[in-house]
């Protein structure tokens, strides 16, 4: 009996010196620092990559604008060239055209290396066409983008003004200068059909 209880405590003093022992090396692998790992991914890192801005890669030579973008209004819109009436007044849109953009064809390109690019579309009586849009969102640093497929040039609006319809608005019809558009539509108050006395013009220039 004296034997066996002797075996009993030597189990007893020896089982938890060895848990104990396992606790000790346990914890020290688990608090080993990570900079001590040696491996293949130790310095990796991600490489910054450039995204190109949406108005990056602008033309440098002429095009006929097929569509635009309105930053805050519309995407896509088409843009149909025509020529002037027997004034030499830039062309408007069918009537029925609410969301149509007219470019003057005989006039400068988007891309020329100087010149204005005339636009302008229709203003409804019941709000119902681009120029209402453009009137109430499109403003002084907003994005208008002339494209055909691949080409593309950007304008930042530089100024919004409201003239009186009733003025020659000289500004509008002035030749070479800088390259820069202009997009006008009528505004103010609705006098009769087709008249309203008021137009309002965004000038911009382009995005380098």
């Amino acid at each position: 009996m004296q034997l066996g209880e002797q075996n009993r405590k030597v189990w007893l003093i020896t089982v938890p010196g060895v848990l104990l022992l396992a606790l000790v090396i346990a914890a020290a692998v688990v608090s080993r620092p990570v900079d001590a790992v040696a491996g293949p991914f130790q310095k990796a890192q991600l490489e910054q990559v450039r995204i190109p801005g949406p108005c990056e890669g602008g033309a440098t030579e002429p095009f006929v604008p097929k569509t635009v973008d309105i930053e805050g209004v519309r995407e896509g819109l088409p843009v149909v060239a025509l020529a002037r009436d027997w004034e030499d007044v830039p062309d408007v849109p069918a009537v029925s055209a609410t969301h149509t953009v007219a470019f003057d064809a005989p006039g400068p390109q988007p891309g020329s290396s100087n010149g204005l690019v005339r636009l302008n579309a229709h203003t409804w009586p019941n709000g119902a066409a681009l120029g209402n849009e453009m009137l109430a969102k499109f403003d002084v640093g907003d994005i208008l983008t002339l494209r055909d497929g691949d080409k593309k040039l950007c304008y930042r609006v530089t100024e919004r003004v409201e003239v009186s319809a009733y003025s020659t608005y000289d500004r509008f019809f002035e030749l070479g200068g800088k390259s820069e558009f202009a997009f006008i539509v009528c505004s103010g108050q609705r006098l009769g059909p087709g008249n309203w006395n008021k137009r309002t013009v965004w000038w911009g220039e382009p995005v380098d």
